[in-house]
């Protein structure tokens, strides 16, 4: 059996000792900044789901770097579409990276549609990485 003691005020119940919700302005700016790639990587993510479902998506965002790097790791996890973040806005990141991931599609052949069949990807020829081998694309490395 367990007691409820006042809290010191005068009232029933546990006593807050933290409010995570707020706003920390004290937090590190290594923190922030991790939170921020994040915060716009699952931005970019969930766009490229919506748009180009039954696929699965990676999104990178470097912000020291202005990078985002596009990957279908359907495809391939070690190869991507490079898109800078200089003068760019989120919508605009979105924007261009549905044509990222567009071409990407197209240079493996696959199809771009929403009524994609994922089961398609099991067919195709993968080197030892297990990336796609693509006409365009160098299998060297």
């Amino acid at each position: 059996m367990s007691l409820v003691m006042p809290n010191g005020n005068g009232k029933f119940g546990r006593e807050i000792t933290a409010d995570y919700n707020e706003i920390n302005y004290l937090e590190l700016d290594e923190r922030k900044k991790a939170k921020l790639e994040m915060w716009i990587a699952k931005n970019i993510g969930d766009t490229l789901c919506r748009h180009y479902p039954n696929r699965e998506w990676g999104v990178r965002v470097d912000l020291e770097g202005q990078l985002v790097v596009i990957t279908c790791d359907s495809v391939s996890a070690e190869k991507g579409y490079f898109m800078h973040m200089a003068q760019k806005n989120i919508h605009d990141l979105q924007e261009q990276a549905k044509t990222a991931a567009g071409e990407i599609l197209e240079r493996h052949g696959l199809s771009r549609s929403r009524g994609f069949d994922a089961d398609v990807l099991e067919t195709l020829d993968r080197d030892l990485r297990d990336n796609v081998i693509a006409d365009d694309s160098d299998a060297s490395y």
